[in-house]
């Protein structure tokens, strides 16, 4: 359980940050009216990837793909158009099975469960919690690099990416984070930036 020293710092920092996020937040187009398949097409091309660059081929796939449905029984190979400048070549593969789950077993609605999310292929903990968080409003804790970085920080612990994925700690941190506030969804977005701008130079 976090203590109150911990908690105190949490709430001092999302009043540092949402202060910060008024010249700093990132209109990114999947935080425009967000939807379950916004958020997971975006988590999906940012992984391991530059924002800018997934921003790019985000507009150019939702322009042409608007929903899981649209990508039924389209070749892999137009995955390549899109998901191929962005490296990391099994993201193409791993997408495909992903298309073809959705559209078999749910009928290309994406599943609100949580528990079943996280087992759909080339989707992980942060990924379903993303969805949770930004397309279904609901309270969750975000844990990826950027919020183990800034949580292992603000309580003076060296807690690496790995140990963080695995730490109570640190979820216990995002689990606070995420319940305090109305616009807790705005909030963590700016926790991300924040991870991704500025921790990113420091760490």
């Amino acid at each position: 359980m976090l203590s109150n020293l911990a908690k105190k710092k949490i709430r001092s920092f999302r009043q540092y940050l949402i202060v910060w996020g008024k010249r700093h937040y990132r209109n990114l187009p999947w935080r425009r009216k967000p939807t379950p398949y916004k958020i997971l097409i975006a988590e999906f091309f940012l992984q391991r990837t530059k924002v800018l660059q997934a921003e790019k081929q985000f507009n150019f796939f939702i322009r042409r793909y608007p929903d899981f449905l649209s990508l039924k029984g389209v070749h892999p190979q137009e995955f390549k158009k899109y998901l191929g400048p962005l490296g990391l070549k099994k993201r193409i593969r791993i997408f495909n099975k992903l298309v073809k789950v959705i559209n078999e077993k749910f009928n290309g609605k994406i599943p609100t469960d949580y528990n079943i999310l996280v087992r759909l292929p080339g989707i992980g903990d942060y990924t379903a919690s993303a969805i949770e968080v930004f397309a279904l409003n609901r309270r969750k804790p975000l844990i990826d690099a950027n919020t183990i970085r800034i949580f292992s920080h603000l309580l003076g612990k060296k807690i690496s990416r790995e140990e963080g994925k695995r730490s109570k700690l640190i979820r216990e941190c995002a689990a606070y984070f995420s319940s305090l506030g109305r616009n807790f969804r705005k909030a963590n977005w700016l926790l991300l930036d924040y991870g991704a701008t500025k921790m990113s130079k420091t760490s």
